[in-house]
């Protein structure tokens, strides 16, 4: 996918209830001067690719590395980190099954004390953000003593276009846009993950998907395939089928995320608490294994060879919750499911609410739960769009609590405004109410 130079809105973790319409957007390259910038934003929303742009225009002076590797490796024997502006990429995926998500930056923080607190950008999925809080530690090893927190803004409409024009099996951008909206798929077209996905989906198919849910699985089903006739027809007889190898990656995804492991080895060898080697399992046959691994669901260890991560982290959380979904389907209790990603509290982990809202839309035997511990997860990073229209009702009672927050992101809640809501829509809007809080729900109501 062609990139796009991106733009970003600073935000206040002080006061996160700004109207959108009242906040500034500017390109992030305007941030280069900055000594000190986190960069907040949803899966797929181009985080890791903004940073790459942002490293690239630097050239020499900065120094581009994942997370996991900046709290790996020794700052003494890593001289292309000194002196260098650092981009650290993924602090959500290192505070993943963390039983105090503080740790992770701690250790960050650390290592940037023993660099002598070089010019740094940080990236986070903004579920795993801890506000002030971490803006406030962070600061503590900035150069400046400041931070500044964006958002990446989502696609706009002349980025999405651009994308769409790149795109040599697009014939036409505006007609693809209207189909997409004439759907509900809005919320795809701004994201340039699911753009991708759905872009490749119909043009593979020829046929439009109906929902989020059926964008992903069709996207993960042609990742699934061996693109190569020669392969396919060499392996035929030995050969997985295309649903066994769409479970065995569903299963790799979700012990992955669940354990905490970063990704997968082949070599017995070069396993170890992060690269775990499949064919230890009871479970299915290692050709499964290995066979997944080899599709495009996962992608290669550019560190070190035999070693597989899934291609990102959503598709992975995708993958993981169809792979539970069956195991409820077939029997385990779900309960026993739910409880490997909540916390003490009972509220959904943050690093699994990916996982959480996945799990909603693939199985309506947990929904209703999953809706009251994460209301917001589950919509913004899963499909509400068969939702029935008590979950719905639900879904919009509990949003109402934190409705400051999903006011940014109201084209994801759209299938909200479905013909079975008209009641429950008629209501609020004409509510006598005129409090701040009351107002802000409407907001959010005329948003979606």
């Amino acid at each position: 996918m062609d990139p796009v130079p991106r733009t970003c809105t600073e935000i206040s973790t002080n006061d996160q209830t700004t109207p959108a319409q009242d906040r500034a957007s500017r390109p992030l390259s305007d941030f280069r001067s900055e000594p000190a910038y986190v960069l907040l934003g949803d899966p797929g929303a181009g985080k890791s690719t903004a940073f790459q742009a942002e490293c690239e225009e630097l050239g020499e002076e900065a120094e581009l590395v994942s997370a996991r590797d900046f709290l790996t490796f020794d700052v003494n024997h890593r001289p292309e980190w000194q002196g260098r502006t650092i981009f650290i990429d993924g602090l959500d995926e290192i505070r993943a099954g963390q039983p105090d998500a503080r740790t992770p930056l701690d250790c960050i923080r650390y290592k940037l004390d023993c660099l002598d607190r070089p010019r740094i950008r940080i990236s986070c999925r903004e579920a795993d953000w801890l506000g002030a809080n971490d803006q406030k530690q962070l600061e503590k090893v900035s150069p400046n003593s400041r931070v500044k927190v964006l958002r990446l803004d989502p696609l706009t409409e002349s980025d999405i276009d651009h994308i769409l024009k790149a795109e040599s099996t697009i014939a036409d951008v505006h007609e693809f846009k209207e189909q997409a909206r004439s759907r509900n798929l809005d919320g795809l077209l701004i994201n340039p993950q699911t753009l991708g996905l759905l872009t490749e989906t119909v043009a593979k198919e020829g046929i439009w998907p109906e929902s989020r849910l059926e964008t992903f699985e069709k996207a993960c089903r042609h990742s699934a395939r061996d693109s190569n006739p020669e392969h396919r027809i060499s392996k035929r007889q030995s050969t997985p089928t295309l649903d066994q190898t769409l479970d065995a990656a569903s299963r790799l995804c979700a012990i992955q995320l669940i354990s905490g492991a970063v990704g997968y080895s082949l070599d017995l060898d070069g396993a170890d608490e992060d690269y775990l080697f499949p064919d230890a399992w009871d479970g299915g046959s290692p050709m499964f294994w290995h066979q997944a691994l080899s599709t495009k669901l996962f992608k290669a260890d550019t560190g070190r060879s035999g070693r597989f991560t899934p291609v990102h982290r959503h598709v992975a959380e995708f993958l993981a919750a169809r792979h539970l979904a069956q195991l409820i389907r077939d029997g385990l209790p779900a309960s026993r499911v739910v409880s490997l990603i909540i916390g003490e509290d009972g509220a959904v982990v943050s690093e699994f609410r990916g996982l959480s809202a996945w799990l909603a839309a693939h199985c309506q035997n947990v929904r209703s739960d999953l809706i009251e511990r994460d209301p917001i997860g589950v919509g913004l990073y899963g499909d509400i769009r068969n939702f029935t229209a008590n979950e719905k009702h639900q879904l919009l009672k509990s949003l109402n609590r934190e409705v400051d927050y999903v006011s940014f992101h109201a084209e994801v809640f759209a299938a909200l405004a479905s013909s079975e809501m008209e009641t429950t829509l008629h209501d609020l809007l004409t509510d006598p109410c005129r409090d701040r809080d009351h107002q802000v729900v409407i907001d959010f109501l005329l948003g979606i």
